[in-house]
C-alpha cells in the first residue's frame, strides 16, 4: 500500500473527490477540490498552518484514496452522494450551528418545486414518496453558485408566492413557464400543456443531479433539430443556448494556482506532450514538437453576417497577434461545410504565414471530408482532426475512413483541444456580433 507521501507527490492537478480512512480503513472525511493536488497537500502543512479540527484529522488519516472526474460540478455532486453513502465522523461535525444543506425537489405536486432544506426539514418532504432529496452539501455557498449556473441550462422557479404574475426570472429567461402564471390559467388545456412542460424541466433537472447531463443534453439537441426542420427558429436558438450552458457547466477550468505552482510553461509544455504523443499514432512523420496549432470556427445567424475564424496556439497558449477573421464572400445559399470550405482554401493561400503542424477542426465527418477536398484542390498535406463536440470525440481521417478517438476528459491533451476549440468559437462569435450590430445600426 502507498504511503501518503507517496500518495502526495502523485496527486493529479484535476477536479475531484478525495476521501481520508484512518487505520480500520473506515472513512472518516470526504471532500471535492478544483485541484486535487494542491488541495489534498493543503492538510499536510505545517501544523501552525491549519486549525485544532483538521490536525485531529490529519493524525488519524492512514489512507487517501481519489476519484477524478470531469468538472467542479461532477465533484460536487460526488462529495454529497459519498457524505449520504458513508457519514464520515468529521464531515458529520459541523462548523457552526447549521446542519448542511439538501435539495429537495416536490414531486408529488403538480408544480413541483425546489427547496433547500436542512436535516430537520427532510422527514416532511420525504414524507411523500415521489419526492426526492439530494445531499448533504457542504458548501451552500458552491451549491447556491451551481444552481444559478443551472438555471440557464433549465429553467426553474423559486417564487413562492403563486399569484398569477410573472417572476422577476421569467423577464430573463430563466423561469420558464412560470408556475405562476400557470397556476391562475383559465384554460384548461393550455394550463395543462404548460404544466407538462413545467414538470419537464424539474425531471432534467433531476436528471443533472442523477448524473445524467449527458442525456438531458441529448434531449435538447433533438429538440433543436426538431424545431429546425418545421422552421422555428426561434425555439431552436433557445434551445442552442441551454445546450452551450449545459456544456460550460460540465467543462474543467484550471485553477489559476496551478500555473503559480508549476509554472505556465511546464504546463503548457505537459499538455502538448501528452496530446502529441496521442496523435503521433496517427500521424507518423509528425515533426517533434507542436509549436503552432491552427483552429477554425463558423458563426452566421441564417445566413446573416457569416464570418469564420483562425486562432493560433504557439507553445500551447493563444496567441493574438496570428488570429485572422474571415468575412464570408460565397454567394447562394450558406452551409457551414461551405462557410468552412472558403475560410480554409482562403487559409491555404497565404504561404506568409507560419506552417501549423496541427490544424483542428470544430466539426465531425462532413467538415473532414471537406478539408480533405480543399487539400487535394490546393495540393497541400497537413496533418489535421475534428472535434466533436457531442461527446468531445477526437474524429481523425485514415485512408478513406475516420477513427473516433476518445481522449480521457481528465487527462491534459483534452484540455489543449478545447481551449483552441472555444476560443476559435469566441472569436467568430464576437466578430459576428459585431457585423449584426453594424448591420442594424446602418438599418
Amino acid at each position: 500500500m502507498e504511503t501518503i507521501q507517496e500518495t502526495l507527490d502523485h496527486l493529479p492537478h484535476e477536479p475531484g473527490v478525495y476521501i481520508y480512512h484512518d487505520e480500520t480503513d473506515a472513512v472518516i472525511y470526504v471532500g471535492k477540490a478544483v485541484d486535487l493536488s494542491r488541495r489534498v497537500k493543503q492538510y499536510f502543512q505545517r501544523e501552525d498552518a491549519v486549525g485544532d479540527k483538521t490536525r485531529r484529522l490529519v493524525s488519524e488519516i492512514r489512507r487517501i484514496e481519489i476519484i477524478p472526474v470531469t468538472s467542479e460540478f461532477d465533484a460536487l455532486l460526488l462529495e454529497a452522494k459519498l457524505i449520504r453513502q458513508y457519514m464520515p465522523k468529521y464531515n458529520v461535525i459541523s462548523k457552526d450551528d447549521k446542519s448542511p444543506l439538501y435539495i429537495g425537489f416536490t414531486l408529488h405536486e403538480p408544480l413541483p418545486r425546489l427547496v433547500y432544506l436542512r436535516k430537520g426539514q427532510l422527514a416532511a418532504i420525504l414524507a411523500h414518496k415521489k419526492n426526492v432529496v439530494y445531499g448533504p452539501f457542504q458548501s451552500a455557498h458552491a451549491l447556491r453558485a451551481l444552481l444559478r449556473q443551472l438555471r440557464s441550462a433549465v429553467p426553474y422557479c423559486t417564487q413562492k408566492e403563486r399569484n398569477g404574475r410573472a417572476c422577476f426570472y421569467t423577464h430573463l429567461g430563466l423561469c420558464d413557464p412560470c408556475p405562476s402564471v400557470i397556476a391562475k390559467t383559465a384554460d384548461a388545456k393550455l394550463q395543462a400543456l404548460l404544466i407538462k412542460q413545467y414538470r419537464n424541466n424539474i425531471h432534467r433537472l433531476k436528471a443533472i443531479f442523477d448524473g445524467h447531463t449527458a442525456m438531458v443534453r441529448r434531449h435538447y439537441e433533438r429538440e433543436m433539430r426538431g424545431f429546425a426542420r418545421s422552421l422555428e427558429f426561434e425555439q431552436a436558438a433557445l434551445l442552442k443556448k441551454r445546450i452551450d450552458a449545459l456544456y460550460r457547466i460540465s467543462e474543467y477550468r484550471y485553477d489559476p494556482a496551478v500555473f503559480l505552482e508549476q509554472g505556465a510553461e511546464d504546463v503548457y509544455a505537459d499538455e502538448l506532450a501528452e496530446l502529441h504523443g496521442i496523435l503521433q499514432t496517427y500521424y507518423p512523420g509528425m515533426p517533434p514538437v507542436l509549436s503552432r496549432i491552427e483552429c477554425f470556427d463558423m458563426s452566421q445567424l441564417f445566413g446573416v453576417s457569416a464570418v469564420g475564424s483562425m486562432v493560433v496556439l504557439t507553445d500551447g497558449k493563444p496567441d493574438t497577434g496570428q488570429y485572422r477573421r474571415f468575412r464570408i464572400r460565397m454567394k447562394g445559399p450558406i452551409s457551414d461545410t461551405g462557410m468552412m470550405r472558403e475560410v480554409l482554401a482562403r487559409r491555404l493561400r497565404h504561404p506568409e504565414w507560419p506552417p501549423a503542424q496541427f490544424v483542428l477542426i470544430d466539426g465531425g465527418k462532413p467538415q473532414l471530408r471537406m478539408m480533405k477536398e480543399v487539400l487535394q484542390h490546393e495540393h497541400k498535406t497537413l496533418s489535421y482532426a475534428g472535434l466533436a463536440k457531442r461527446q468531445e470525440e477526437l474524429i481523425v481521417p485514415i485512408g478513406d475512413g475516420y477513427k473516433t478517438v476518445r481522449l480521457p476528459l481528465t487527462g491534459k491533451a483534452i484540455k489543449v483541444l478545447q481551449r483552441v476549440r472555444d476560443e476559435a468559437h469566441r472569436f467568430a462569435i464576437t466578430y459576428h456580433r459585431k457585423l449584426r450590430e453594424k448591420r442594424t445600426f446602418s438599418v
